[in-house]
């Protein structure tokens, strides 16, 4: 009786992870046949990229492969931590594979209506312990403009200064987070 109720239980803690996908693929108009298994991204049958620290990619909603100005981005969510999911943009030519990003995983749209796809936005950081400051945790957007994926300058100080009332590039490019005065709203 023991016995079948570890196996009942042992069957029922592993379920969830069988369920998983850990293989999806894409195939781009020039015909590129690009595989993802766990952590492992395969370009025409040739390994391309592989995630450090044994991490691995998610199977999400957000795993895109969206091609702009003669260019393939692959877009694959991970796990940064427990709690906190990111997006990886890949640049993906002939049977190379680069990273050129890594951003909050959010969907991928038009945030500003500017007829470019922009993603990003800001990790969430525990409150500021005193009630008239706040961390300044900066948004950050990037979006996918003639065959590029460049910063969104524009919609981050407009997100920014929307959220904060003030705009601090530095902290972007540092991707660090400051304390401010709480913003009047």
């Amino acid at each position: 009786m023991k016995l079948k109720l570890r196996h009942c239980l042992l069957a029922f803690i592993a379920l969830p992870a069988f369920g998983q996908k850990s293989n999806f693929h894409f195939v781009s108009s020039k015909a590129q046949q690009i595989n993802i298994n766990k952590g492992t991204i395969f370009v025409n049958g040739n390994r391309a990229f592989l995630l450090s620290n044994g991490a691995e990619f998610l199977d999400s909603r957000r795993n895109k492969l969206i091609e702009n100005g003669g260019n393939v981005f692959l877009f694959l969510e991970v796990n940064r931590s427990a709690d906190v999911k990111d997006l990886i943009i890949f640049s993906v030519n002939n049977s190379s594979v680069d990273s050129i990003a890594n951003v909050v995983s959010s969907d991928i749209r038009d945030y500003d209506h500017d007829q470019n796809l922009e993603v990003g936005g800001a990790y969430t950081v525990a409150p500021y312990p005193s009630a008239d400051s706040v961390y300044y945790v900066p948004y950050i957007y990037y979006e996918i403009v003639k065959g590029r994926v460049v910063l969104d300058e524009e919609y981050n100080e407009k997100i920014n200064k929307k959220k904060y009332g003030v705009w601090l590039k530095d902290l972007i490019v540092d991707r660090k987070y400051k304390v401010i005065p709480k913003p009047k709203h």
